[in-house]
């Protein structure tokens, strides 16, 4: 059988991707599905790689520095664990610093929202009653408002963290108990994070050796740079949003406090993690803590908006920018799909992974598309001209398009 010529390769490739493309769309649902359960077999080891991922950043910077400053070979092989014990532990401390801070702030405004809304309710209703023109829609109020059962949540909450009906030891029991059935994946999970890490030089030499021996030299280089993409992307992502939550957190605490608005400390906490994840994360944030301020002031809820929309705006497009640089520019289209789709299939995970994903696969993609072009001779002044000619019915039908 005689060799296809490299137009009929192309076709044929075509039809080919065509097919599994249409089969692809056709059983979405089930391929979706079938992903769900793999993602959810392999989800210790994803996130055990993800954390190990995450501690590699700070682990190679102090190897760095410890090879600068002992650069004999006799303690190199020391450096990988000594650096790891010290990720580890400033990531521990700074969790723990965190949380201890976090949770009896977030204690504290349940306590105050929980409070204050029976007296919220009973203002806004005598505020609708008070006045003729609102006063039909008074007992309309206050009967939606009771629909949802805002009092059962109430008391329930309070009687939770009041300790009320539940004391120490049963509530030490739930949490063990709740924690034992996922013992071992949390085992896996370090444990896996760990063997990533310590062995992480003899990982990369034997994954770099099965890969130039099973493909052509070309297509490992290729594979090599897509790697080593994928890491740079994660890892400046990574550190320009950690940048950009503490820029954003700094501003609205600075804001809140110097206008005087309430639980300047939680809720500017709460609007930098929200922040994390792009587009929803700000609404969200930005929603829940004027909720929160509005039962102490509405005319302060409105003030915290305003500057909120203002610092995010300034956050947007002058403090994100300066520090990611073009290293994680995407377009707000891709932006969006990237959310939405990485959402929808793994949830709050595909959230925070999906711009990064999307900006490895958008500049190998803008990098074929330009490579495309080069062996064409066109250039970026033809694709201008040609984008802009008009073309009419008679050259379509006569076949003059260029």
């Amino acid at each position: 059988m005689g060799k296809l010529d490299k137009k009929s390769e192309d076709l044929l490739r075509v039809i080919c991707y065509g097919i599994i493309l249409f089969f692809a769309f056709w059983y979405f649902p089930v391929i979706k599905k079938l992903l769900v359960q793999v993602v959810g077999v392999m989800e210790p080891f994803i996130i055990g790689g993800m954390i190990a991922y995450v501690v590699s950043i700070p682990m190679n910077f102090f190897e760095r520095k410890l090879e600068e400053y002992f650069p004999n070979e006799k303690y190199k092989k020391k450096f990988a664990g000594f650096s790891l014990g010290i990720s580890w532990i400033l990531i521990i401390c700074a969790l723990i610093l965190f949380l201890n801070i976090l949770i009896p702030r977030i204690i504290t405004v349940i306590f105050s929202f929980f409070n204050r809304w029976p007296e919220f309710i009973r203002e806004t209703y005598d505020t609708l009653n008070n006045h003729s023109l609102t006063r039909p829609y008074a007992d309309k109020f206050y009967d939606y408002v009771n629909s949802f059962g805002w009092y059962e949540v109430r008391n329930a909450v309070m009687n939770f963290i009041s300790g009320k009906k539940t004391d120490l030891f049963s509530f030490t029991t739930g949490i063990l108990n709740s924690v034992g059935s996922s013992i071992f994946t949390i085992f896996t999970i370090i444990v896996f994070s760990i063997f990533v890490l310590v062995y992480k030089n003899m990982l990369k030499t034997n994954g770099t050796r099965i890969m130039y021996a099973i493909l052509s030299e070309k297509k490992a280089d290729y594979l090599n740079k897509v790697f080593s993409l994928s890491y740079n992307t994660f890892k400046d992502y990574i550190f320009s949003r950690l940048i950009a939550v503490v820029t954003l957190s700094g501003l609205t605490f600075l804001g809140m406090f110097i206008m005087k608005i309430p639980n300047a400390g939680i809720i500017s906490l709460f609007v930098g993690v929200s922040d994390l994840i792009p587009i929803f994360g700000p609404i969200t944030g930005a929603g829940l803590s004027a909720v929160i301020i509005f039962l102490e002031s509405p005319i302060k809820a409105l003030i915290f908006v305003i500057y909120d929309v203002i610092i995010q705006q300034i956050q947007e497009n002058i403090i994100y920018p300066a520090i990611a640089g073009e290293k994680i520019g995407l377009p707000a289209v891709w932006v969006l799909a990237s959310i939405t789709i990485g959402g929808s299939l793994f949830g709050i995970w595909g959230m925070l992974i999906g711009i990064p994903v999307a900006s490895v696969i958008y500049t190998l993609f803008h990098e074929f598309i330009d490579n495309k072009l080069k062996e064409k001779n066109i250039s970026d002044e033809m694709i201008e001209i040609k984008k802009n000619k008009q073309y009419t019915i008679e050259d379509i039908d006569t076949h003059e398009v260029d």
